[in-house]
C-alpha cells in the first residue's frame, strides 16, 4: 500500500512539473517596427517558438495577431501605445486565455501576412508581421522599438465639441444669438487656450459650420485617442427667467443603456476594456468587464467635471453647484472620459447678451481650460508629458550633440525651453558643437 502510495506521489509531481514548464509559455520580449515603401513591417521578438493566427477586422480598420501560450513582458505593457509607423496607427495588446491578442489599429485598409523567424545569431524567434498598403511614398523611417521609445512623453489629448452646426442651429435666443455659432467660438478659443499648454493637445470635431452626427463626435474622439472629450453647448427654455451654466457627466441609467448597446457589438466591445476581447466571455462576465471600464471612466469624468465648474464659477453664474449626470448621446463614450459643458441660458437676455460678447466667451473659454489642466495636472495619465515631469521633478539629464544638432531641436525634442536649456548650461548664445554633452533640466 505504502509503494502504491508513494508511486502515485511521483506521478502527481511529474505530471505537476511539466503542467508547470507548459503553463509558462513564451514572452514577447520587444517589438520592433520599419517601414518602407508601401510596406509596415512589424516583428514580434519571442523568448521561444508559439502557434500564432493573423487576421483582418472592418469598420474600423485593424489586423488581429494571436499568439498562443505567451504573454507580454511587464516592462512593454505601458509602452505599446507609443509604437506607430505609417499606416499603423496604433498597438495595442490584451491578455486572452490562450495567450496574447495584439490589435493593430489602422489608419487605411491594408494587406497583412506573417511568417514565423527562427532564431539566429542576434535574436532568438520572430513572428513577423508585413502591413502592405501600395502607396509608394519616399521614406526614411529608423526603426523603433519599445526600448528606444521608453522616453516617449505623449501629449495629453482633449478633443474639443462644439455642439450641433450646419442645417441643426441648436437653440436660438434673444439679440439673435445662434446655440452653434456661440458654442464654435468658445471650443476654438478652448483648443487655442489648450495648445499654448506644454504638453497638451486640443483635437476639434468641427471648426467651421458643418454638421456632424452625435456619434461622429464620439468617433472623432476615439480616432485622435483622446484622452477628455469636451462638447460645448447652451441652454434655452420657455421661462426668460432660467439662467446659468452647468457642467454634465454620464449618468448610471445613460451607463447601462450604453452597455447593452456596446455587448450587442461583441466585436467593437473589446477596445473598451484595455483589449480585452469579450467576444470569448459569457454575457455576465462581459458585463462585468465592460461594467468596470466604464465605471472608472464616469468617475474622472465627474473628477474633471468639477474641476472645471469651481473654475467657471469664478466666471459665470452657476445653475448647480455640482456637476450633473445625464444619459447625453455625445457623453457615451465608455473608452473615454466624456464632459459637457452648458454655458448658460441663450433665452435669459442676461446672458445671452454675456454670449454674444467675445470677451466673456474668452474668460469661459480660460475658466475650462484651468479647470482641465488642473484636473490632468492631478492624474496624468501614464507616458504623457506631464506624467513624466512629474516622475522626474527636481532631476536633471544629459544630451550629447551629434551632426546636425541645432539648440533650439534639442530644446523641442526634450520638451524644454531654449532659455532654460542656454541657462542650465551657461551658454551666452546658440553656438554648440558635435561631442558637447549638454545637460537637460527637468521640464
Amino acid at each position: 500500500m505504502k509503494k502504491i502510495y508513494q508511486f502515485t506521489l511521483n506521478l502527481f509531481f511529474i505530471f505537476s512539473f511539466f503542467f508547470t514548464v507548459s503553463a509558462v509559455g513564451a514572452t514577447v520580449k520587444d517589438v520592433r517596427i520599419a517601414q518602407e515603401n508601401g510596406l509596415t513591417r512589424l516583428i514580434f521578438d519571442l523568448s521561444s517558438p508559439v502557434s500564432h493566427r493573423l487576421f483582418p477586422l472592418s469598420n474600423p480598420d485593424r489586423v488581429v495577431l494571436d499568439l498562443q501560450d505567451a504573454e507580454l513582458a511587464t516592462k512593454l505593457q505601458n509602452k505599446l501605445a507609443s509604437i506607430s509607423s505609417g499606416v499603423l496607427r496604433k498597438l495595442r495588446a490584451g491578455k486572452r486565455d490562450d495567450g496574447t491578442r495584439f490589435v493593430l489599429d489602422l489608419n487605411q485598409k491594408v494587406k497583412a501576412k506573417s511568417s514565423v523567424l527562427g532564431a539566429n545569431a542576434k535574436y532568438g524567434p520572430r513572428v513577423m508581421v508585413e502591413l502592405s498598403y501600395g502607396k509608394k511614398v519616399n521614406l526614411s523611417v529608423p526603426v523603433k522599438t519599445t526600448k528606444n521609445i521608453a522616453n516617449v512623453k505623449r501629449d495629453i489629448v482633449i478633443v474639443v465639441d462644439a455642439g450641433h452646426g450646419g442645417k441643426d442651429p441648436g437653440a436660438l435666443g434673444q439679440y439673435k444669438v445662434r446655440e452653434k455659432d456661440i458654442v464654435l467660438s468658445i471650443a476654438k478659443e478652448l483648443a487655442r487656450k489648450l495648445n499654448r499648454v506644454d504638453g497638451f493637445k486640443a483635437v476639434l470635431t468641427r471648426s467651421s459650420d458643418i454638421y456632424l452626427k452625435l456619434r461622429e463626435r464620439s468617433k472623432i474622439a476615439r480616432e485622435a485617442n483622446a484622452d477628455l472629450l469636451v462638447s460645448i453647448h447652451a441652454d434655452a427654455f420657455t421661462n426668460p427667467k432660467a439662467r446659468g451654466a452647468s457642467v454634465w457627466a454620464l449618468s448610471l441609467s445613460g451607463k447601462t443603456s450604453e452597455m447593452g448597446r456596446w455587448l450587442a457589438q461583441q466585436e467593437q466591445s473589446a477596445e473598451l476594456v484595455g483589449g480585452i476581447s469579450l467576444d470569448d466571455k459569457d454575457q455576465l462576465l462581459a458585463e462585468v468587464l465592460l461594467d468596470m471600464s466604464m465605471n472608472s471612466k464616469i468617475q474622472f469624468s465627474l473628477d474633471i467635471g468639477s474641476k472645471v465648474l469651481t473654475q467657471m464659477d469664478k466666471v459665470a453664474h452657476m445653475h448647480k453647484n455640482t456637476v450633473q449626470q445625464a444619459g447625453f448621446v455625445v457623453l457615451k463614450s465608455p473608452d473615454i472620459p466624456s464632459i459637457l459643458v452648458e454655458t448658460g441660458f441663450v433665452s435669459n437676455s442676461t446672458e445671452a447678451k454675456n454670449l454674444g460678447s467675445a470677451g466673456y466667451r474668452k474668460k469661459l473659454a480660460t475658466a475650462m481650460s484651468k479647470g482641465i489642466v488642473q484636473a490632468f495636472t492631478a492624474n496624468p495619465p501614464e507616458g504623457s508629458l506631464l506624467s513624466w515631469q512629474q516622475q522626474n521633478k527636481g532631476r536633471v539629464s544629459s544630451y550629447v550633440v551629434s551632426k546636425g544638432d541645432t539648440l533650439s531641436e534639442i530644446a523641442r525634442k526634450n520638451r524644454v525651453s531654449i532659455t532654460a536649456l542656454r541657462k542650465a548650461n551657461t551658454l551666452k548664445n546658440d553656438v554648440i558643437w558635435i561631442g558637447q554633452k549638454l545637460v537637460i533640466p527637468a521640464g
